[in-house]
């Protein structure tokens, strides 16, 4: 057996093509998730076969080729750019690779990879600094799900990072460097069911610990940023103020120079570069803003690899030492 750590830095997913095809084999592994569409099997399947998958990967197709990149997803793309850097700067023992809860590459497929090169100590990385069932459960069940894969591996997961200092001064270090001149802020999270809070959910009070903490290091004043949701799917109760209307209504109030901030995506994907950066955009401007600026996620910056760095030492130090 080798003696290397293998750290998989894990996410969502993404299609593996901006093409309709493609769309709806993604979309429906990825609707079928319990942790992410909470109906009984029985009444949602026959919603998702019979409706959404006739009409949605199309639509999706399209938003997907806005923002498709010559390398593809831009989620895998600037995933593969952290995994990249964080093995140049961790020692030989230590080899960082990716998976995906949904699409390419899998989790199975990347733990049997390293399995096969030797390697029987996992950190397991889900790349959400706020806790959420959507988010965060939804990758450590693509964990689980190996069962017997997982009796001859000795393994742990890194732990929600939303209120770690050097993850406040990398976002604040971002904005600071990003921001438009007198521009209101928005910080923006991707919104939950409320239902989820009303189950014991934390996520809503750690996004609201991430953005108060930025704003106290960036020494903002209340009337300088505010805190939205995006990305509703259905018709459920989320996590409010929702963007658009959020949006809408600073306009209202005079705001015409607006700077978003995505708070809760570790690299810019379909939710921030074309949600936010494309269709929010225009919806402002069409509402009489001026000016629109989307902030980049932390993709692989410097700070924010310093973090990460700081987060995989401490997970394998707490690996080793743990006798079970």
């Amino acid at each position: 057996m080798s003696d290397k750590t293998a750290v998989i830095l894990m996410n969502t997913g993404s299609p593996a093509a901006p093409t309709e095809a493609a769309l709806r084999t993604y979309l429906k592994e990825f609707l079928s998730d319990p942790r992410i569409i909470e109906l009984p099997s029985w009444l949602w399947q026959p919603i998702l076969r019979g409706i959404i998958l006739r009409t949605r990967p199309a639509k999706s197709a399209r938003r997907y080729r806005k923002i498709w990149m010559p390398d593809g997803s831009p989620l895998i793309v600037y995933t593969q750019k952290v995994l990249e850097a964080l093995n140049e700067r961790l020692s030989d023992d230590i080899v960082v690779a990716m998976a995906m809860k949904v699409g390419s590459p899998s989790v199975e497929q990347t733990v049997a990879r390293l399995k096969k090169d030797g390697i029987n100590r996992f950190i397991f990385f889900p790349m959400f600094a706020q806790y959420a069932t959507q988010t965060t459960e939804s990758a450590l069940d693509g964990v689980r799900e190996l069962k017997g894969e997982l009796k001859d591996i000795h393994w742990d997961w890194i732990r929600p990072f939303y209120n770690r200092a050097d993850f406040i001064e990398a976002w604040a270090a971002k904005i600071q460097s990003h921001r438009s001149p007198g521009s209101h802020l928005v910080m923006s999270f991707h919104g939950i069911p409320v239902k989820s809070i009303q189950k014991g959910s934390p996520y809503e009070k750690q996004c609201r610990e991430t953005a108060k903490s930025i704003a106290a290091k960036l020494q903002l004043k209340d009337g300088d940023y505010s805190i939205a949701y995006q990305s509703r799917f259905g018709n459920d109760h989320w996590l409010q103020p929702y963007l658009t209307g959020h949006v809408e209504s600073l306009v209202h109030q005079g705001i015409r120079s607006l700077d978003v901030a995505c708070l809760s995506f570790s690299v810019d994907c379909l939710e921030t570069l074309e949600e936010i950066g494309i269709e929010l955009k225009n919806h402002f401007l069409s509402l009489g803003g001026e000016h629109f600026n989307l902030l980049p996620c932390l993709n692989d910056d410097a700070n924010a690899l310093d973090c990460y760095e700081k987060l995989i030492l401490e997970s394998i130090s707490t690996l080793k030492s743990d006798k079970r």
